[in-house]
């Protein structure tokens, strides 16, 4: 975990890469869940199943719109988060994970 970096002191996980990193797994999760979760209302409605007649077409359309937009806006935030990570090394000296840490927590 740590190791000696030239005379910089010891090496160790970068803070800010770990935090990315639980964030990316939790878009990834929070998709995943809403993709599901939205998937069974939008199916049910508007297509004779639970409602029918013209606002219950309207309904469905707008909701199937949201649930098509909201999924693709955190698609492109996986991407993004992705170069964040690639930018970060994956390991700081002590002094920098501390003071990374403090900007974490003041965040």
């Amino acid at each position: 975990m740590s190791a000696d970096n030239g005379g910089h002191g010891p090496m160790v996980d970068n803070p800010w890469r770990q935090q990315l990193v639980t964030l990316r797994g939790d878009l990834l999760k929070e998709m995943h869940e809403l993709r599901a979760l939205l998937k069974g209302p939008c199916a049910d409605v508007g297509q004779g199943e639970t409602w029918v007649g013209p606002a219950a077409d309207a309904w469905h359309a707008e909701a199937e719109g949201r649930r098509t937009d909201i999924l693709a806006q955190l698609g492109r935030l996986v991407p993004l988060v992705d170069a964040e990570i690639r930018t970060c090394p994956e390991q700081v000296t002590l002094g920098e994970a501390k003071s990374l840490r403090i900007d974490l927590l003041q965040s």
